[in-house]
């Protein structure tokens, strides 16, 4: 081959193994979408030793604040420019519809993904969440909580929340929705995305609550609602409200047919066993 054709072959060819810097940029955009995620952990423990600061920058644990409620926990980026003012935003406002006191029935805590924030956007943080909320509280009841790298890592593992730091845009991808805990610390069931409801909170609550939260008409509502894991919701069992609803139907009737026995030994023969003697 001559060698004046092999540079102007090379220059040719160059572009077919190279990407363009668009396409490099799309590649790894895409690799890190495809690393966020939620591996849904139900039935494991969060590490309740795990030493975080509040916004005041006091040192607490996670043990410490569950203290044996059933809990909203929720990882965030409090200086998020996306999504995040809008998932605190919504959860206050969706916490508005749940009847049972935050801070009294429940708890809900926060955990900032960034290390590098602090006390006082963790304070911006709980401003958010007072003002959407319009429930019944006392003060500003939520736990909002930043730490260090280790153990914001170590907390995300023990819920299966997969995020990823892009250091060229300097910026945390992440999945939005909530980790729910029963009060020894294990993991329930989980709210993901966006789209979840006060009454799905509410439902995630009484299921963690373990008989201790709600009423009995609460633990009824919640075996007629299936926690959906793809979904991350609870959604409507058909199958077990007619079931229900059969089980009601054959108690009305046996309720029934004894009052009517009861009556008839109570109150002796009726008129037509007399004529009929």
């Amino acid at each position: 081959m001559s060698n004046r054709l092999l540079p102007l072959l090379l220059a040719a060819l160059l572009p077919l193994c190279l990407p363009a810097a668009g396409a490099r940029a799309e590649t790894r955009e895409a690799r890190t979408l495809n690393s966020v995620g939620v591996d849904q952990r139900v039935g494991e423990r969060v590490p309740l030793n795990l030493r975080l600061r509040d916004r005041q920058g006091r040192t607490v644990t996670l043990g410490q604040l569950l203290d044996g409620r059933p809990t909203l926990l929720e990882l965030a980026w409090y200086d998020c420019p996306n999504l995040c003012d809008l998932s605190l935003r919504r959860l206050g406002s969706q916490l508005s519809d749940v009847k049972y006191r935050p801070d009294r029935d429940y708890r809900v805590i926060t955990v900032s993904l960034d290390p590098d924030e602090g006390p006082a956007d963790a304070a911006h943080a709980a401003a958010m969440l007072d003002e959407s909320y319009q429930g019944p509280a006392t003060g500003s009841p939520w736990h909002v909580l930043t730490g260090d790298r280790d153990a914001i890592r170590r907390l995300a593992a023990a819920i299966g929340f997969r995020y990823q730091y892009d250091a060229d845009t300097d910026q945390y991808a992440h999945p939005a929705g909530l980790a729910v805990l029963d009060g020894g610390g294990r993991i329930a069931s989980y709210l993901l995305g966006l789209t979840f409801s006060g009454h799905d909170l509410q439902l995630a609550l009484t299921r963690a609550g373990d008989g201790e939260l709600g009423s009995f008409v609460d633990q009824i509502a919640l075996r007629c609602f299936h926690f959906d894991p793809q979904k991350g919701a609870y959604t409507l069992d058909v199958l077990r409200v007619l079931n229900l609803a059969c089980l009601v139907t054959a108690l009305a009737l046996a309720l029934g047919v004894g009052t009517l026995m009861w009556r008839r030994r109570r109150h002796g023969p009726g008129r037509d066993d007399q004529e009929g003697s």
